[in-house]
């Protein structure tokens, strides 16, 4: 075989793979994007279309802790909570950045956990999740692109960015299952799945700080205060005793403080700690009757910085 024969043939494979790639991408494409419940419609939702005054943002403690219309009511706004399980700061910074390229909510509410600025020996796979949106949103790729040195290269290939998804785009497309009682992002929990103990256990150990979370979390606070909204952090409570010196909360309450943003820590509320059994589904998370009590209180507190 002469090397332009050889030549040519890689040329024709590459080809076919580059025509599969893109072609079955495209199809992954078109069918995601029709998605309109579920987490990857609530993800579409924020940021394609949502315009509500009032957006949370932050993990699954967010998404399960802050009952949106009961946000809204109390306080006159509309909301949407767009918490996301297994997510951290870096997934709320990449959400802020696609959200102010269409519009300026007048308020973010950003729930904070008493460890987020803690090491995490999991990595940044739960960025993965962002792929789908990585060649429509340049804002997004600086953050998407720490997952490793050569993300770059290749979110080039549709099938990389869909490649945990097809399964889920199917059922999601022949479904119109939505998540129980969801309503504007609020995602109630009403199961149990943990025995509650009567009184909490102590946090355990701490990991050594990351202070490229930290990074995160002042880049958070310079994005809103650029686009003109106001920036509430929020430690919702959590059925662990916490020590006093615990280094994510006197570092983000610190920062807080010198850049003059409101930080409201929840964390340690007896009227939480003191019922947990009846309070929470886990020890991390309320249930939807305490999820309502603290979404009232916490309004209602909002109302006297207003």
């Amino acid at each position: 075989m002469n090397k332009s024969n050889f030549f040519r043939k890689i040329f024709i494979v590459l080809s076919v793979l580059i025509l599969i790639d893109k072609g079955l991408g495209a199809i992954l494409q078109h069918y995601y994007s029709k998605i309109r419940h579920g987490e990857q419609g609530r993800t579409t939702y924020i940021i394609d279309s949502c315009i509500s005054e009032t957006i949370i943002l932050g993990s699954s403690r967010a998404a399960h802790h802050y009952a949106s219309p009961v946000i809204s009511d109390l306080l006159h706004t509309t909301t949407y909570n767009a918490g996301k399980d297994k997510q951290r700061l870096r997934y709320s910074l990449a959400l802020l950045n696609m959200i102010y390229r269409r519009y300026s909510p007048k308020q973010i509410i950003l729930d904070l956990n008493p460890t987020a600025f803690e090491k995490n020996e999991n990595g940044l796979d739960e960025l993965s999740v962002l792929l789908p949106y990585y060649r429509s949103h340049p804002e997004i790729r600086s953050i998407v692109n720490e997952r490793n040195r050569f993300e770059w290269i290749k979110t080039y290939s549709d099938l990389y960015r869909f490649n945990s998804l097809p399964l889920k785009i199917l059922f999601n497309n022949l479904s119109s299952e939505r998540d129980a009682n969801e309503s504007a992002g609020y995602v109630p929990l009403v199961i149990h799945k943990e025995l509650i103990p009567f009184t909490p256990d102590s946090l355990p150990a701490s990991q050594p700080i990351d202070n490229t979370i930290v990074d995160c979390f002042k880049k958070i606070i310079t994005l809103v205060k650029d686009h003109g909204s106001r920036l509430i952090v929020v430690v919702s409570p959590i059925y662990y005793k916490l020590p006093e010196n615990l280094k994510t909360l006197e570092m983000a309450k610190s920062i807080c403080a010198n850049e003059q943003i409101s930080f409201l820590d929840y964390s340690q509320l007896r009227q939480f700690l003191d019922h947990g059994p009846e309070m929470f589904l886990d020890k991390g998370h309320l249930n939807d009757s305490s999820a309502i009590v603290f979404s009232t209180l916490l309004s209602e507190d909002l109302r006297k910085l207003q």
